[in-house]
């Protein structure tokens, strides 16, 4: 019995359309398995900006959101504007902080915002504080590194200034001994020119 491996004859043009539309087929079949490409999930999609300190900041103009910010907190008539206001401002002090006290006054301005929503959903841009955390992170670090180097170069010196004090107590063990050995040959020569 013939088979298509080893069948002498050409295969007919009727066979060909046939594996033509097979493949055909099979083409369609897989192309609609594949799924469409879908967008990217609702909470990636950062909101427009609301105001022209949000603007500012997600400019990284922070000293000028900064300022914005504070003027929108002092002249907002609408609870949920002063709110919004507050957490930006929140926000961009906890980006600008340099010491502990700046730092504690972003968190209680964060503290305000938060006890100050109640329970209305929260709409504040909350890319605002992500970037705020990771610049304070990143800021953390360098001064972690910083003083590791700090504390590294230190120990260096201690253990130099140990080495030196070590080196000295030596020297001076070596001038007491030659010391007293002068000492001795000198009550020797004494003795000696003593009359008999």
């Amino acid at each position: 019995m013939p088979t298509l491996v080893n069948m002498p004859v050409p295969i007919s043009r009727e066979l060909k359309q046939r594996v033509a539309v097979l493949f055909v087929v099979i083409a369609l079949f897989c192309s609609s398995c594949a799924q469409p490409p879908q967008p990217p999930p609702p909470e990636l999609i950062r909101p427009a900006p609301q105001s022209v300190a949000e603007t500012l900041f997600l400019n990284e103009d922070f000293a000028n959101a900064l300022l914005e910010y504070e003027h929108d907190y002092e002249t907002a008539l609408a609870p949920e504007a002063r709110n919004q206001a507050l957490y930006g401002l929140a926000c961009t002090q906890l980006l600008l902080a340099r010491s502990d006290s700046q730092m504690a006054e972003a968190i209680g301005n964060l503290e305000n915002w938060d006890g100050g929503k109640g329970d209305t959903d929260r709409t504040e841009n909350r890319h605002l504080l992500v970037v705020a955390l990771k610049v304070q992170g990143e800021r953390i670090q360098r001064k972690n590194q910083e003083q590791a180097h700090l504390a590294k170069q230190k120990n260096t010196v201690i253990a130099n200034q140990r080495k030196k004090i070590t080196q000295m107590a030596t020297t001076v063990d070596n001038l007491q001994k030659q010391l007293e050995e002068l000492e001795a040959i000198d009550e020797t020569l004494q003795e000696k020119k003593k009359p008999l």
